[in-house]
């Protein structure tokens, strides 16, 4: 699939995400995290999604394995919404999914390489143990660049 294809599909169904994060984590900040962590998640994998796979589907999941590895490790718990509050918070609105999609791309470009492979590698599914042992730095030095990776990333995309 080309990138400017694959762009589109991001683009157009990413706006589905948000009701689906307000269930996971309860919190709207929270919820947008998880939002642009998946997008990321998203962008670093476009290489492996497949045509004639459902691609909002394939975002939920995404998001869902997001959820479940990460945000549950930090306390957050789950919480049903009923369908007609979740259908009350979607909003449709492409530029702003344009203008995220590209911000993102530029956060996730710009960020210093000593914090670009670990924070790829966490958003990839590795544990901290296996990034250490990829990259040969210390556990407390990925932990430390991971985090300050996301920080820098919620300030350039905020």
């Amino acid at each position: 699939m080309e990138k400017k294809e694959f762009d589109h599909l991001l683009t157009t169904q990413s706006k589905y995400l948000k009701p689906q994060a307000l269930r996971f984590t309860r919190d709207a900040d929270d919820a947008k995290d998880l939002i642009q962590d998946t997008l990321l998640k998203a962008i670093l994998n476009s290489d492996k999604f497949r045509d004639g796979t459902n691609f909002k589907g394939w975002l939920y999941t995404i998001m869902r394995n997001l959820f479940v590895n990460n945000y549950r490790k930090r306390g957050f718990h789950t919480c049903t919404l009923e369908n007609e509050e979740a259908t009350n918070l979607h909003v449709e609105n492409n530029g702003e999914s344009n203008m995220r999609l590209e911000g993102i791309r530029t956060a996730l470009n710009r960020l210093p390489r000593q914090y670009y492979k670990p924070f790829t590698m966490y958003l990839e599914g590795y544990k901290y143990h296996e990034i250490t042992d990829s990259l040969f730095i210390p556990i407390g030095t990925i932990k430390n660049r991971i985090h300050v990776a996301r920080k820098i990333l919620r300030q350039t995309i905020s």
